[in-house]
């Protein structure tokens, strides 16, 4: 890991990053419009119990909101701020406050739908970590919940319009 990469989030805690990529068979935007909009995030990120915007922007640069992570066996208080915002292409989030998180999805089209690879780079609270099966324990949950979010979203996506709701 590079001195730059480091400080991106650069708190000093336990610093873990990590990619997962899927390709969803939907359009680059439905994709795109699905995940950014903070209402659906709970709909297949697992690791998100809670979130409520803070401010009046709620799309796009700028918008922030309140977050409760699931890490490890503890609910950690995070507020999200979107940080990068190309349309059909990168959503990036990074944390204000609470658990240090920087991260979102890069969006791709393919000739079979879309390829999607989130991205996460985080460092865990002190108080978290005691020993390091305590980090590994927590890092494969972090790692599982994005794999099973990517999968979610899939599910989601490629899921049918229900008659009337489209």
């Amino acid at each position: 890991m590079t001195p730059e990469e480091r400080t991106r989030i650069g708190r000093g805690g336990p610093y873990v990053q990590f990619k997962r990529s899927i390709v969803i068979r939907c359009p680059v935007d439905k994709a795109f419009d699905y995940i950014s909009d903070w209402r659906n995030l709970k709909s297949f990120m697992s690791n998100i119990l809670d979130i409520e915007p803070v401010t009046y922007v709620q799309y796009g640069p700028g918008a922030a909101f309140d977050t409760v992570f699931k890490v490890g066996g503890a609910n950690i208080p995070t507020t999200l701020e979107v940080q990068e915002f190309v349309r059909d292409q990168r959503l990036i989030l990074r944390s204000r406050q609470g658990l240090k998180v920087l991260g979102g999805w890069e969006f791709k089209p393919t000739t079979n739908g879309t390829s999607i690879t989130f991205s996460l780079q985080y460092e865990l609270p002190p108080g978290l970590v005691r020993t390091a099966k305590d980090k590994e324990l927590i890092e494969k949950d972090f790692s599982e919940a994005a794999s099973q979010s990517l999968q979610l979203l899939k599910w989601v996506l490629e899921s049918p319009t229900i008659k009337g709701k489209d």
